[in-house]
């Protein structure tokens, strides 16, 4: 069952309404320059405190009444913090976050309320009807709208928001959204304190406590987002609710806040969006993809026709015709299909919304979605090993290793055992040509915490990661060039091969011999210089690549 908050174009102000006629005069006298730039200000305080202080039980009734009786006109989020009572539960829910915005403002002492980034940073008792009063006669420069949705099947809230300028704004603007959790209530205290029922808590700032940065802000400047979160530590989702602020982060100015009320509406009647291009390996030797993309309506029409156009390096490679039916805030994976394009040592990705409804695109500032894909690394002649480091789910974890041209799986790793180790596998590659790496997650959640992964050509490495969901690939190209072949052969030989027991190894200068069996684990290794007598006996019939070479250079012999 999905549940729909949404906030209301305009709230009414009832500042206004409660001051006299000579008060209005004198404020349009003092405004009359700006009208075009004024947009009711919602204020924005965030609270610090902790379950066990003292002066916090103390404050708290008068500042919940404050914000109650502003309730229009403040978006409130309070931080737990873990002092001076370490165990507040509402702080171990998401300490990351609440660490994030006290270490804003260097908070050191609850309680603290600092409103508007800038406008008060004190104590709460020290903020009254009155000087709300003269915060709320200053315009902002920004009009904003807020809506969620929570997914009660999928256990998660999906926060809608969009804004835009009325005048240009220098400097850094970047934009926070907080999911808060409006009441909860204990039976008993959690702390030392006494309070048992706590308001505006805040439990994820999305999509992290960083922001999302805008663009340059002109007047006009427009902006719209989705986030998704599954929930976490939520008493009631019932209670839930979220805010979103922007904010210059160097100076701490508050710029506009905006709460959920009632009967959204949209800035435009036909604006989609496109974003998330996935499907698209970072490093590309073989010139092809089939890129998806996230497309999304933010207009009040159903968005139900889409021309998407698909381009690498600017040059026009297709144009794809989406037909739907997505309603506000509506969202779909398009599969734009296979591209085929000249590989750059540098390439740009880009799809552009060329038309939504049939006509065009009343916003268009967010129909252009860009990734970069590199060209894949060249491993000419070198060893290249596989480092694997675990998480804490180590058999979650495997790998495999795909000749693109022909589509053999020429070796697999995985799963692991062993947590927060690090595991190396030396690749057996006998030819030229584009391959793909691919990693796998059965949990979803890639490597996470110290977990990594990456592919070594020698001592550079190729590629790395650790961050993705299910899976993560890349292509690199492997050569074995006829210089370097000659330059190790030379003077060396394997024979008799194939064996039926004894193989002996001739070798130039100091080299090193690993063979390995064809499931990639190595089963013998040992230093060279002149001759090396192998008995294969051992190992069991099959068949085996021996590898004689150093970091730099080798060959490969089956």
């Amino acid at each position: 069952m999905k549940k729909h908050y949404f906030c209301g174009e305009k709230i009414s102000n009832l500042f206004f309404m409660k001051k006299n006629v000579l008060l209005i005069a004198s404020l349009l006298m003092l405004f009359s320059l700006k009208v075009s730039a004024q947009n009711e200000r919602i204020l924005l305080f965030e609270c610090f405190t902790n379950a066990s202080c003292g002066p916090c039980a103390a404050q708290n009734p008068a500042l919940d009444a404050l914000i109650n009786n502003n309730a229009d006109r403040i978006a409130a989020i309070k931080y737990h913090m873990n002092w001076p009572g370490p165990n507040d539960p509402m702080y171990l829910h998401n300490p990351i976050d609440n660490n994030a915005r006290k270490t804003v403002y260097n908070i050191n002492a609850v309680p603290h309320t600092v409103v508007d980034g800038t406008r008060y940073n004190d104590m709460p008792n020290g903020i009254s009807q009155n000087t709300v009063n003269q915060w709320l006669t200053v315009t902002s420069p920004f009009e904003m709208r807020l809506s969620y949705d929570v997914d009660e099947t999928a256990n998660t809230i999906t926060v809608h928001v969009m804004g835009r300028a009325s005048e240009s704004v220098s400097g850094t603007v970047k934009l926070y959204v907080g999911v808060i959790e409006k009441e909860i209530h204990y039976n008993s205290a959690p702390g030392s304190n006494g309070e048992r029922d706590f308001y505006s808590v805040m439990k994820k700032l999305l999509p992290s406590s960083s922001g999302t940065t805008l663009g340059p802000i002109e007047a006009g400047s427009y902006f719209a987002y989705n986030f998704t979160w599954e929930l976490a530590n939520v008493y009631h989702n019932d209670q839930l609710d979220a805010i979103a602020w922007l904010q210059n982060p160097d100076s701490k100015v508050v710029y506009q806040a905006v709460k959920s009320s009632q009967n959204i509406q949209s800035f435009y009647s036909n604006e989609a969006a496109v974003s998330d291009i996935t499907n698209v390996k970072k490093m590309n030797c073989t010139g092809i993809a089939e890129p998806q993309i996230l497309l999304t309506n933010y207009g009040n029409n159903a968005l139900v026709s889409a021309e998407l156009e698909v381009l690498v390096n600017d040059e026009l490679l297709k144009t794809v015709n989406w037909t739907g039916n997505l309603a506000t805030f509506g969202s779909e994976t398009v599969n734009l299909g296979e591209i085929n394009f000249p590989v750059e040592q540098s390439n740009t990705l880009e799809v552009r919304i060329k038309s939504v409804n049939n006509g065009n695109d009343e916003a268009p500032s967010n129909d252009i979605a860009a990734f970069t894909i590199k060209e894949a690394y060249q491993a000419i002649g070198k060893v290249i090993k596989v480092n694997i480091y675990t998480d804490d789910n180590p058999q979650e974890t495997t790998w495999k290793v795909t000749k693109l041209s022909t589509g053999e799986v020429i070796q697999e790793g995985g799963p692991y055992s062993v947590p927060n180790t690090l595991h190396v596998d030396t690749l057996v590659i006998t030819g030229d040509g584009c391959y793909d790496f691919t990693i796998y997650d059965a949990a979803g959640d890639g490597l996470t915490g110290s977990g990594f992964y990456g592919l070594r050509a020698g001592s550079p490495t190729m590629f790395s990661g650790n961050h993705f969901a299910d899976s993560e690939s890349t292509e690199f190209f492997y050569e074995v060039t006829a210089d370097v072949e000659e330059n190790i052969v030379s003077g060396t030989s394997i024979y008799p091969n194939p064996t039926s027991g004894m193989v002996n190894i001739v070798c130039k200068g100091q080299q090193t011999v690993t063979i390995i069996n064809m499931v990639g684990q190595k089963v013998f290794e040992s230093p060279c210089d002149g001759r090396l007598q192998i008995d294969m006996k051992a190992f069991g019939t099959g068949v085996y690549a021996v590898i004689i070479g150093n970091e730099t250079q080798r060959v490969v012999v089956k």
